[in-house]
């Protein structure tokens, strides 16, 4: 059994998580990533929540969620009921709704839907079916009921809708995540490489040096692009609320497998996400079938599981990680993934570093590999080969430091630079050990990455013995 988790977890924070304490005992849970989701709440109190988190860790990675071109109610009068046969209208007037005349914030959604067309709410729960439009109005029919609030999302599949990323809350919350300098940008509806491209130029422009896009694919036209997508952006979301009524629920399943997949080909990690324990908003324990879709994506071999409201307004934000937490670490008692080869002709040699530096820790059975890397690079093509031992990663960045904590089994240290290679790893295996987190007699394999100055030790790996490494100093 390892001591060290290798699958990460991603907790959105919001009303139940956001003071200070809570958040403290997050961390302490086992949270690797905190979500901010930039569609709900202002800007103000995203910026408290995120100088908290900054000021509780430094090695904490957080993410900013952009909304992206969503569909959403605005806001209601109250929460309704919506039966079958009910007639409701969707209006893109800025009003205050009421149970069977919803405002809804895209102006030109009467232009692009047609008569016949369903449209799907709350997370397609709710089915609507468009019956004729007369001016901006839309006259709907409700297909299934249930319940409605403000705010909640809206999706029309069979509709080219027009609106991309990034919309014009975008271009405000991008600018917002700029000057916060979040570790993680999460693009919502992403359709095409173009989208991200858009976004990125703004990143450069704003910050003068690029942020991490993690490419959250929810629409159809986002499998379609995928390659270039992957090619592009530095990680996937399986957000499989909307892509569920994209594709369909049954097909969920087998797109979460192949992406998470794709990710490994590519060496980008990959999140999943929606509903993993949804039954925790309100229940103390998961049902079964939560805690077997967890298992499941992590024999799958996804990097990090997310949680949603089961973090951001449910009754149990501490109890549903650390159920989260146990079962992870149960599952990957009994890990076994294949991995598929590598895709990406990014860098052949890396790839063949990270594929030698599995093999060789798994014959000499090693304890640890460490990477030592500027820019994570290397962390990412060791980590893509789903090794069960610990990656520790080494690294005087602390972006990097931050960035890598999404890494399936990587464990980051930050570690100041050395302009000597071999003082470098004495002082790196140095810290590793009086960290505890390795033993004189371990063998640990090392593979150098990017470490800026060192000419020609950018793919170099290494098989040490932590005591004779430490006694070739004196």
């Amino acid at each position: 059994m390892i001591d060290l988790r290798l699958t990460k977890i991603v907790c959105t924070i919001g009303p139940s998580s956001s003071s200070e304490e809570t958040l403290q005992q997050l961390i302490l849970e086992g949270m690797d990533i905190a979500r901010l989701n930039f569609s709900h709440g202002d800007h103000n109190t995203h910026e408290s929540v995120f100088n908290k988190l900054r000021k509780l860790s430094d090695s904490l990675a957080i993410a900013i969620d952009i909304s992206g071109p969503k569909i959403r109610l605005g806001k209601l009068e109250e929460k309704s009921n919506l039966a079958e046969n009910d007639k409701v209208q969707l209006t893109p007037d800025n009003i205050v709704g009421i149970k069977n005349l919803l405002p809804v914030n895209y102006p030109s959604l009467s232009e692009e839907v047609k008569k016949g067309s369903f449209i799907f709410m709350n997370d397609g729960f709710i089915k609507l079916k468009v019956q004729s439009i007369e001016d901006n109005l839309i006259n709907c029919v409700v297909i299934d009921g249930g319940e409605i609030s403000s705010h909640k999302g809206i999706n029309v599949p069979d509709a080219d809708l027009s609106i991309h990323v990034p919309t014009e809350k975008d271009l405000a919350d991008i600018e917002k995540a700029c000057s916060l300098e979040t570790d993680f940008l999460f693009i919502s509806f992403v359709r095409c490489v173009d989208d991200l491209k858009q976004v990125n130029e703004i990143v450069e422009t704003s910050l003068k040096k690029p942020i991490p896009l993690i490419a959250k694919i929810e629409h159809q036209d986002a499998l379609k692009n995928i390659k270039e997508i992957i090619k592009y952006s530095s990680g996937l979301m399986v957000a499989r609320g909307d892509l569920a009524i994209e594709v369909g629920p049954a097909k969920v399943p087998v797109v979460q497998k192949n992406l998470i997949n794709l990710g490994m080909s590519y060496a980008k990690p990959v999140i999943v996400a929606t509903q993993m324990l949804e039954s925790m908003t309100k229940e103390s324990l998961p049902t079964r079938a939560e805690a077997s879709d967890v298992a499941h994506a992590v024999f799958d071999g996804a990097d990090a599981l997310m949680l949603s409201s089961e973090t951001a307004t449910g009754k149990h934000p501490l109890q549903v990680v650390k159920v989260m937490n146990d079962i992870i670490n149960e599952a990957e008692k009994d890990f076994n993934c294949t991995v598929p080869d590598s895709k990406s002709d990014e860098n052949p040699i890396g790839f063949e570093i990270g594929q030698a530096a599995m093999n060789l820790g798994k014959r000499m059975s090693a304890k640890a590999i460490i990477a030592l890397t500027q820019t994570g690079y290397s962390a990412r093509m060791v980590s893509r080969n789903r090794i069960p031992i610990p990656i520790y990663v080494v690294t005087p960045a602390q972006t990097t430091m931050r960035s890598t904590r999404l890494l399936w089994g990587v464990k980051p240290i930050l570690h100041h630079y050395e302009t000597e290679y071999e003082q470098l790893v004495y002082s790196s295996i140095h810290k590793l050990q009086s960290e505890k987190l390795i033993n004189p007699e371990d063998t640990v394999v090392l593979v150098a990455g990017s470490i800026v100055g060192l000419a020609g030790k950018t793919n170099t790996i290494q098989i040490l013995n932590v005591q004779e490494t430490l006694a070739s100093k004196h």
